[in-house]
Formats: structure tokens, sequence, C-alpha cells
């Protein structure tokens, strides 16, 4: 009798135990379908209801411009960094002939030519009014004051281009302009700096074109021609070596004057050479 009633009280214990353990197990998995309900119940929604999804799914990633305007596009890479070598942008179309003709001469004041900026030395041409400037500076003047090539030697550029670069000049003289002299070193200092390449052919014209035509192209303060062989002549027989210091030094004799390097100290000695031996090669 004892053993009988010792083995059910054993047995309750035994299901009551199964029964914590079961209803433990059920709690903590339904804690578990809980927390995932709520963890993807966003994703549910979009299965339960596959229309609301479709257009996020299939939208397209760009899309063709037919209309022919032009689209502005962000671009993702890094903006370069500027360079405070940077040649100077001209600011209209006066500053940008200075820049690229005339300030060949009228930076250093060769031939007679009035300096950049100098009020005293353009006070008396400006008194002879703006139009008579505009002739000379697109005719070309010869008088007691100096001597200007027709357009600065630069018989491809537009007479209002000369008009314009005058009235900038003009107006640096009046305070009006910042020097712009500085334009062409500034621009040298912006590139890399060329080796020295003394080729008559190519690098001689290329410095000829830049700056030597300007008073060679038509003898301007004694500049022998370009191509003209018997002014040059007696210049080819004093040397190579006395040409080249001459054009790198500068020179003022009885048979003209010559700025040192052609009024461009930016230039290399090298390039100089070169363009004195293009000149030369070309007036035999």
């Amino acid at each position: 009798m004892d053993n009988h009633q010792s083995n059910a009280e054993e047995d309750a214990v035994f299901v009551r135990n199964c029964a914590m353990v079961l209803t433990f197990l059920a709690v903590v998995g339904v804690g578990v379908y809980l927390l995932a309900s709520h963890v993807y119940a966003g994703f549910r929604e979009t299965q339960d209801d596959p229309v609301a999804g479709i257009p996020t799914r299939v939208a397209p990633v760009g899309q063709l411009n037919t209309s022919g305007a032009l689209v502005s596009v962000a671009s993702t890479a890094p903006a370069p960094a500027a360079s405070s070598a940077a040649a100077p942008v001209a600011s209209g179309p006066g500053e940008a002939t200075y820049n690229k003709v005339c300030f060949a001469c009228h930076a250093q004041g060769i031939a007679g030519a009035p300096k950049f900026g100098d009020a005293e030395a353009w006070g008396s041409r400006i008194a002879q009014s703006v139009d008579t400037l505009h002739q000379h500076a697109i005719v070309g003047y010869q008088g007691k004051n100096g001597v200007m090539p027709a357009k600065g030697g630069a018989a491809d550029l537009a007479d209002e281009d000369v008009k314009a670069a005058v009235d900038y000049m003009v107006k640096a003289a009046q305070g009006g302009a910042k020097p712009a002299a500085a334009a062409a070193p500034a621009a040298a200092a912006a590139a890399p700096a060329a080796s020295p390449v003394a080729d008559a052919g190519t690098k001689g014209k290329e410095i000829y074109d830049q700056a030597c035509f300007a008073c060679h192209a038509v003898g301007v303060a004694g500049a022998p021609k370009f191509g003209d062989k018997e002014a040059w002549a007696p210049r080819i027989a004093q040397g190579a070596d006395t040409l080249h210091n001459h054009a790198i030094n500068g020179y003022n004799g009885k048979a003209g004057m010559m700025p040192p390097k052609g009024g461009r100290p930016d230039l290399a000695d090298d390039d100089v050479k070169a363009a004195v031996d293009y000149m030369v090669s070309q007036s035999k």
C-alpha cells in the first residue's frame, strides 16, 4: 500500500514538471513569433500586397533625355584644386587683345609707345581724342613721339578689337583699370617650364609669332624686317653669338634699339636664341 502511494506521488511530480516545461517552451515560442512578426512587418505587408512593391522594384535607374534641353548632372569627382599660378582671365576683348599683342611694346615702352598705366605719357595722346588714337592704332603712326605699326603688327586683328584694346589702355591710364602688364609672365608661370629647345624651324617660329613679330614684322624702332635680306646682312655678319647677346640683353645703337628679350622677360634664353635663328634662317 505504501509503495503504491509513493509511485503515484512520483508520477504526479513528473507530470507537473513536464507541464511546466511545456508551458515555458510554449511561452518562448509565442514570444519569438511575436518578435519575428514585428521585425518583418514591413516585409510581410509588401508580400501580402504584391502590387504595392512593384513601382519601387521596377523603377528605372535613369531616363533618356529626348527633349533636346541640356541637363545638369552633378559630378561625384572631387573638384580640382585651384592653381595659384593660373593665368589671369581677360575681362573683355580690350584686355584680351592687349595681353595678346599690345603688351609687347606698351608694357616696356618700346619705340616710344606709352607704357601701360602711365598717366603722364598717355595724357597728351588722350587729349588728341579717342578717335585719333583709334585711327593711329588701326592704320599705324610714325612721328616725333614714336612709331606705331598698323594694328601692332597683327594684321589679322579686327578693327573693333584694336579699338577695344586702345580703350582698355586709356582707361588704365586714367586709373580705371588694373595693370595687366604682368599677364604674360603670369601665363608663363602657370604653364610648366618648357625644356630649352633651340629649334629654328619650330620653337623659333613659335616665339617669333608670340613676341618678335610686333617689331620685326614692320620694322619698328629700326628692327630689321622679317625676311629683309639687305637689312639682316650686316647683322648676320656680326655672328650668331652677337645677335643672341643683343636679343637677350638688349641693344641701343645707331641702327635702332632692341629691348631685352623683346620686352618679354618671361622668355627663356634658349627660346630667344631659337627665335633669332629662325629670323636669320628666313633672311639669308
